[in-house]
């Protein structure tokens, strides 16, 4: 019994470890994620509809502090459903906050231009602004290199665009 203990906590304590030299201060991530799995959704003000969606994000930066990161990014969204086609893509400025070496938190603002495309009808512009936050956990696979599995949320007080889901990221760590 005692030895599966010890077992146990060496296991974590590596686990630990190995992710808290790449986010001290002055450390660069660059993180691609892939997000939506149809485990998402997308509510917007003109459909009422919910769709599922597909992301494909990159996010690049700097850790500021030790634990805390800053970062900006470029990404797209691909939603569908049987009633319209809605795609956007994103500008995006975040900040990454992780707690216990490998839980990060991260609050996010960013600009969106999606174009709505009901069924045989013409396409339908709108912009946002948008604030968010993520809960995710770096699983560290090598020294510089963690997987993040994330919970994601978007919402746009002016223009009642709300997106969540699930997101997974590859950081890579300078």
């Amino acid at each position: 019994m005692i030895k599966k203990v010890l077992l146990i906590l060496s296991v974590v304590g590596l686990l630990s470890s190995t992710g808290s030299a790449q986010i001290l201060k002055n450390t660069w991530i660059v993180n691609p994620q892939v997000s939506g799995f149809n485990l998402g959704s997308t509510h917007t003000q003109e459909t009422g509809n919910e769709a599922f969606d597909l992301g494909l994000k990159v996010e690049a930066g700097n850790f500021i502090a030790n634990n805390l990161a800053f970062l900006v990014g470029l990404g797209g969204d691909f939603s569908w459903n049987k009633e319209y086609n809605d795609n956007s893509i994103d500008l995006m400025a975040s900040i990454r906050y992780y707690t216990l070496t490998t839980l990060f938190i991260g609050v996010n603002t960013g600009y969106t231009h999606a174009w709505n495309k009901p069924k045989g009808e013409n396409s339908v512009c709108r912009d946002y602004l948008y604030v968010g936050a993520e809960l995710g956990y770096a699983i560290f696979v090598s020294p510089n290199i963690s997987l993040d599995p994330a919970l994601y949320w978007k919402h746009s007080f002016t223009d009642k665009f709300d997106q969540y889901g699930l997101k997974i990221g590859l950081s890579v760590y300078f």
